[in-house]
């Protein structure tokens, strides 16, 4: 077995959070909870760039699998509608995808 990453993996409830006129805070869920994942992907090259520029254009919308390093699947979506890549030398980039997984990751 593998051993576990360090990944961020809060739960998040779609919802509005905000205070009235008067100061009483109020809150609206407006959807379901959702496991999500910050996946930090380092030392890309030019061609895992533009691979991975690539499946982001492609499956933005689309629901896809993610296998982790266990080999547990699960149902992922990009959350944002960016992907933060980030030049870190010549010819090396990095780069962190925040994910809505179909379960907390095992």
């Amino acid at each position: 077995m593998a051993p576990s990453p360090n990944v961020e993996a809060p739960v998040t409830v779609a919802g509005v959070v905000n205070r009235t006129q008067g100061g009483s805070l109020v809150q609206f869920q407006i959807g379901q909870a959702y496991w999500e994942a910050t996946l930090a992907l380092d030392h890309l090259s030019n061609a895992d760039k533009a691979n991975l520029e690539a499946f982001f254009r492609n499956n933005w919308r689309a629901t896809w699998q993610y296998t982790d390093e266990n080999g547990n699947v699960y149902n992922a979506q990009f959350l944002d509608t960016t992907l933060p890549l980030r030049k870190i030398q010549r010819d090396l980039w990095s780069c962190g995808l925040r994910l809505n997984l179909s379960a907390v990751l095992a």
